[in-house]
């Protein structure tokens, strides 16, 4: 695993702002754009009050989401929403460069829309993983897991509901992928995953960067 461990959620988030800072702007040297999927999530919220700061340049950054609730861009629950108060209206990003999931419609059609929009290859797509080792919302048992694709819609009969989500396949095709986990409810989980047990969604994708806290490593083995 490539573990990147910091002592507190701030510290993680802080460090993963400096990241995306530094991958944006080598992106933007060598392609002339940066094209991010942003995700859910408290870490992520913590990252977005982070970047604020940061030499992004934003002007050639290109947003997408690799899941959503399906729930229009007003609702609190919805990923978008997240992303618009804690970052997007504060960076001089292009309106016309943040690509929402439009949870609001049926999620087939919604699915196969934003599908045709991605670009042929993501930057990087950030992620986090639920005390289930979900991620994105790709859950434990859903059909989500096995299907083709770039976008699906996914139904989730643990959380009564369905959602939009990049397959694992989508996800992999980036050039990188990191997940953001904090907190001690996540230390069991990734434990087994250390030690490559257990068939959770998240061993699913490929080679990712791991950013985490403390709470989140404590049962990792040192490597």
């Amino acid at each position: 695993m490539n573990l990147q461990v910091y002592q507190t959620p701030q510290a993680t988030a802080e460090a993963a702002a400096e990241a995306f800072a530094a991958v944006a702007r080598q992106a933007v040297a060598e392609r002339g754009v940066f094209r991010v999927a942003l995700s859910g999530g408290s870490t992520p919220k913590l990252m977005y009050a982070a970047l604020q700061g940061l030499d992004v340049p934003w002007a050639q950054v290109y947003i997408y989401f690799s899941d959503e609730r399906t729930v229009g861009p007003d609702d609190p629950q919805s990923n978008y929403h997240t992303a618009k108060v804690g970052l997007l209206d504060v960076v001089p990003v292009p309106a016309e460069q943040v690509h929402r999931m439009e949870g609001e419609r049926d999620p087939n059609d919604a699915a196969r829309d934003y599908a045709a929009l991605l670009p042929p290859q993501l930057d990087l797509v950030l992620l986090g993983m639920g005390d289930d080792g979900h991620t994105a919302s790709l859950f434990p048992g859903t059909a989500g897991l096995k299907l083709g694709g770039r976008v699906i819609a996914n139904e989730v009969p643990q959380q009564h509901t369905w959602r939009l989500s990049f397959t694992f396949g989508e996800v992999n095709a980036a050039r990188e992928r990191w997940l953001l986990v904090t907190g001690a409810a996540k230390a069991p989980v990734l434990a087994e995953i250390g030690r490559g047990e257990g068939e959770y969604p998240v061993r699913q994708v490929a080679d990712p960067v791991w950013f985490l806290d403390a709470a989140a490593a404590q049962h990792l083995s040192p490597t």
